[in-house]
Order: structure tokens, then C-alpha cells, then sequence
């Protein structure tokens, strides 16, 4: 597989347009969602959360539903900036090669900001692509996100994807996060390679991804300002203050200092003027006694 470094200009946002796909030959679509159980022979429910597995149905809690809220948490104040959001654990809906509607649920999913959020990205009404889907691994779906959802994810022309490995097969939090994206171009898939910072670049987000042991920091591109949840951004402020009143405290101090060598240097004159004056009376008295 060609591999891609992502140069480091920003793309704005609401520039965005879908990466360039294959074009296939027109297969007329079918009404029959492939989420619809084979038994129902007709008075199906079209709706996306219907029918789901118990795969599909399983909450996402844990280590991988805190992942997921922190980064949206992280993101959301930044994308409505530039007029996106980020869906969590939405269905995105899309047509396989026969035209059959079917169903995913990646991590997360980036798409234009809209009020109510939708509960599913139906690329039927939509008509682009997502720019970017997030997965996070877990022990059962590892190899699905590295692999399988992978070959999807571009082949609906899905300009970035990016797999988090960040849960181990144990279901604890690996002492090391793991970052890989890939970047579809020109309808090549092609891996990102980190940068000098060993950052992943994210151009429809404008942002740049690195992961230092067992944390995840998101970084502006352009500016190259690390980005807070409203908890890590309290903790900075706070520590701002507390070091701009140890700062201050430090100049109080500093100025008593200067104080007390001035009043010092000041009596150290007045010792001085005062012996001074001693002597020359003494030298005047002991003049006036030689006559």
C-alpha cells in the first residue's frame, strides 16, 4: 500500500468537497434495507434503529464510551468554530454495490454543524460523504477497524479515517495509544505518516492528532495551540493564577528587598555624613589646641 505524508497548510473547513471516487455503472436501488431480517417477507420497518444485533445494540461504555466523550467533548467548541460537529455512535447509512441500503456505527462521524443533531448520516439524503470517521478499537472490533472498516470506509469515499488503539484485549487502557489513519486521494488509499512531531494530520478538521503514553492531545494546525476540555482547561487556568500570584508575590518580595538595601544604603550614608563630621570637629579641637 503507497503510503502519504499530509502537507501542513490548513484546508478551511467549509471548503470542504468529497475525495474523488470510482465512478461505477448505475444499479438501480433497492427499497429493502440489508438490515431487514430475511424471514420478513414484506411490512418491514425501514427505520435505521430497527432490527439491530445484539452486537449493534451493545452500549458503548467503559474505557472506549470515555474515549469517546472526551473527544467530543475536546472537538465540539473548536468544529462549531468552522461550522462542523462530530455525531457520536450514529448509524451511517450507505449503499453496497447492489444498491441495498445498509447500516454502520462508527465512533465518531464528522459532518456540518445542524440543530437538532440527526440520529443517523443517510449518504441517500446527504449526497456526500462523511469527511471523517473516528474508530476506537476494542478487544472484539480491533482487527474489524484496522482492516475491514477500513476497505468501507474509502470505498464510500470517506476523505480520513482514523482508528484510536486504545483498549487492549483485556479491556484496559493500553500503556501506549496507538494511532493510524488513512486518506483517500485521488481514490488511492493511502496511510498517513506522522509528522516530525509524530502527529497524525486531520486537513477537513484542521487539526493535527498525537497520542504520549496513555493521552491524546489535539492540536490546531495553524495556530499549534493544544486543544482542552472545559476540566484540563479549568486546571490550566488555575495553575495560570496560581503562577501569576507566585509571580507576584515574587515581585512583593523582590521589592521589599530593594527596600530594605535602600533604607540600609541610606543609614550606611547617614553612619558615614555623621563620622564625618566627628572627625573634622575633632580636627578643628585639636587645631584650635596647637593654636
Amino acid at each position: 500500500m503507497p503510503s502519504v505524508s499530509i502537507p501542513l497548510q490548513k484546508q478551511p473547513l467549509k471548503n470542504w468537497s468529497p475525495a474523488q471516487t470510482i465512478v461505477a455503472k448505475p444499479v438501480a436501488k433497492c427499497d429493502r434495507p440489508g438490515w431487514i431480517p430475511s424471514q420478513l417477507k414484506s411490512n418491514w420497518d425501514t427505520y435505521p434503529y430497527a432490527y439491530q444485533t445484539e452486537e449493534e445494540m451493545m452500549p458503548q461504555g467503559g474505557l472506549h464510551g470515555l474515549l469517546s466523550a472526551y473527544i467530543c467533548e475536546l472537538l465540539r467548541s473548536y468544529l462549531k468554530e468552522q461550522n462542523f460537529m462530530l455525531l457520536q455512535d450514529p448509524f451511517l447509512l450507505y449503499r453496497d454495490k447492489q444498491q441495498i441500503k445498509q447500516r454502520i456505527a462508527p465512533d465518531l462521524l464528522l459532518m456540518p454543524f445542524r440543530f437538532p443533531p440527526p440520529l443517523s448520516y443517510d449518504m441517500d439524503v446527504e449526497q456526500v460523504p462523511p469527511p471523517c470517521v473516528i474508530e476506537i478499537t476494542s478487544p472484539d472490533s480491533h482487527q474489524k477497524d484496522l482492516d475491514d472498516n477500513k476497505i468501507l470506509y474509502m470505498s464510500l469515499g470517506i476523505s480520513t479515517y482514523l482508528v484510536i488503539d486504545a483498549i487492549n484485549p483485556k479491556g484496559e487502557l493500553r500503556p501506549q495509544i496507538e494511532l493510524q489513519g488513512w486518506r483517500l486521494i485521488n481514490g488511492n488509499t493511502m496511510k498517513i505518516i506522522a509528522d516530525r512531531e509524530s502527529c497524525l494530520v486531520l486537513p477537513e478538521m484542521g487539526l493535527k492528532v498525537s497520542a504520549e503514553g496513555q493521552k491524546l492531545f489535539f492540536i490546531d494546525r495553524v495556530t499549534g495551540n493544544r486543544l482542552f476540555n472545559s476540566t484540563e482547561l479549568k486546571k490550566a487556568l488555575q495553575s495560570e493564577v496560581q503562577r501569576a500570584e507566585i509571580a507576584e508575590q515574587r515581585a512583593d518580595i523582590e521589592a521589599q528587598r530593594a527596600d530594605i538595601e535602600a533604607k540600609r544604603a541610606n543609614l550606611a550614608e547617614q553612619r558615614e555624613a555623621k563620622a564625618r563630621q566627628a572627625a573634622e570637629a575633632e580636627i578643628a579641637r585639636l587645631k584650635a589646641l596647637l593654636g
